[in-house]
């Protein structure tokens, strides 16, 4: 779409503009160095600094709230600025130290700073971190050996050597931190190239030099930022993670891990006896830790997907000056709506799209596949079709899968494309057995496509079809057009479950509805 020429000449006024108001500005403030505030300022520009550069949620130790004395109107000028109390600058400076002294830290040197990641992380966790007890700590174990036992029975891929990881939730922190280091770093990355752009390409000519003076302190600053908001995120999965891939990566290693108190709070209000619980959580994390050990590229090519997205990633630089020319500075009510209207989310592009679809359907495989197998191994746990819809209705509400990669690239998983999956290699399983539906697993190939979860019926033909000759499949494309298309229902009409997103409303049934 072609630039609107009176754009620039809006921006060229609101230049002009800006540079005479900070000429003004200026005089003001060196005229009263060293008096009384001229209440021309933002009533508290620290904490606004900060709450649009940190969103609200700055470093451990700063705080978005200045304490009394120090918030709104402070030095304004009113009338009952007898009654207010002085700021605490001791407080003020002690914050900003702490916060300069995060920037200096500087983590590692990448786009996030993961020491104020794990003290954000470890902020945010308190102290709700029950240590693990030997009693839980021999459930675990117990329930792990019945689930590796289980799952012989009904699927080639091994399990790995490990013991199994019985953590508190403060250890699932640090064990899980390198995972979520690997896979957010990316799109940390390409987010402040992006960022950067695009305060690059708004500054007028003369004040980029000293943006590149300051590159390593935003370098700093951006790298804060994105640890802090890390933190916050993983301090809150820790929470709810009942073990080492709940956002559908083997996230605390290779090996079996389980946080007995989520489990607790999982099975709290069920029917069903917490060991029985206990043993279907094993299940579903044993699954899927043999999943990722056997398929050795799979957790690569899941990562991939989110550099695919993260490579995209641009910043909307006319939409940003139009929302910033909407900022009163004297009405800090008007910064935080800006923040909240959207304004930094990047632009998706088709590229995007299309990646954002790849990992949906990958992550809808890797669900169906541990769902389905998980399902044919519990058949002799009683509890485990109502411990089934539990699991999807946790889904549905968002988990901390879901609300992982709606954070880390905005995309919100559907809970029916998990079901779909699961439809497809329960399809498989039927016609060709357990072994194809782990074959399927051999390369990209052979895996399910988004085609497949809309009609799981028809996986077999078009597998034949790409596999057939220039003349067979010719003649199959014939018929198919003779016959009209295909007449195979989608998962629309025939698939399990409830029509939408939602979980079905009615609660668990054992009737076989959700197959």
């Amino acid at each position: 779409m072609a630039d609107d020429p009176r754009s620039h000449d809006d921006d060229r006024e609101n230049h002009d503009n800006a540079e005479n108001n900070g000429a003004d500005n200026g005089a003001g403030n060196g005229a009263g160095n060293g008096g009384a505030d001229n209440g021309n300022g933002p009533s508290d520009p620290l904490s606004q600094m900060f709450n649009q550069l940190f969103g609200g949620a700055g470093p451990q130790g700063f705080s978005m709230h200045m304490g009394p004395g120090m918030g709104a109107g402070m030095g304004s000028g009113d009338d009952d600025d007898d009654h207010r109390q002085q700021p605490d600058f001791n407080a003020i400076f002690g914050q900003l130290q702490h916060l300069f002294g995060a920037l200096a830290q500087g983590g590692s040197g990448g786009p996030v700073n993961w020491n104020i990641a794990t003290e954000s992380a470890q902020q945010v966790l308190g102290s709700d971190d029950p240590k693990v007890t030997g009693e839980e700590r021999h459930d675990v174990e117990e329930a792990a050996h019945l689930a590796d036992l289980w799952l012989n029975e009904v699927t080639s891929f091994e399990s790995p050597a490990e013991q199994p990881q019985v953590l508190s939730r403060g250890e699932w922190i640090k064990k899980t931190l390198p995972g979520w280091q690997r896979l957010t770093e990316p799109v940390a990355h390409r987010a402040s190239e992006a960022v950067s752009q695009s305060l690059n390409d708004q500054m007028p000519e003369e004040a980029r030099a000293l943006l590149g003076q300051a590159g390593s302190f935003l370098t700093s600053m951006g790298s804060t930022m994105f640890g802090a908001q890390l933190g916050q995120a993983v301090g809150t999965m820790a929470s709810e993670a009942i073990g080492g891939t709940d956002v559908g990566l083997p996230m605390a290693g290779r090996g079996f891990t389980l946080v007995p108190a989520n489990a607790k709070a999982f099975g709290e209000g069920l029917a069903q006896p917490y060991l029985e619980v206990l043993l279907y959580l094993a299940l579903r994390e044993a699954a899927t830790v043999r999943l990722f050990n056997s398929v050795e590229w799979l957790e690569d090519h899941v990562v991939g997907l989110v550099k695919d997205f993260a490579e995209g990633i641009s910043m909307n630089t006319s939409a940003i000056h139009e929302q910033l020319d909407g900022i009163d500075p004297f009405d800090p009510s008007s910064f935080q709506e800006v923040l909240s209207s959207g304004m930094l989310e990047p632009t998706k592009t088709p590229q995007q799209e299309a990646a954002l679809a790849r990992l949906e359907t990958t992550l809808a495989l890797i669900e169906g596949w541990v769902d389905a197998v998980v399902t044919k191994a519990a058949q002799r746990l009683p509890s485990a079709p109502a411990l089934r819809e539990m699991i999807r209705r946790r889904r549905a509400t968002g988990g901390p899968k879901e609300l992982a990669f709606a954070g880390l690239v905005g995309l919100e998983l559907r809970p029916r494309r998990a079901r779909d999956a699961s439809a497809v290699w329960e399809f498989i399983t039927q016609e060709r057995g357990d072994q194809a539906r782990d074959e399927a697993w051999a390369d990209l190939a052979n895996l399910p496509t988004a085609e497949d979860l809309d009609d799981p019926t028809g996986y077999f033909e078009r597998r034949a079809l790409l596999d057939a000759s220039d003349e067979d499949f010719e003649a199959a494309m014939n018929a198919w057009l003779d016959g009209g298309g295909s007449s195979s229902g989608g998962s629309e009409t025939d698939g399990d479950g409830p029509s939408g997103d939602e979980p079905n409303s009615n609660g668990p049934s054992g009737d076989g509805s959700d197959k």
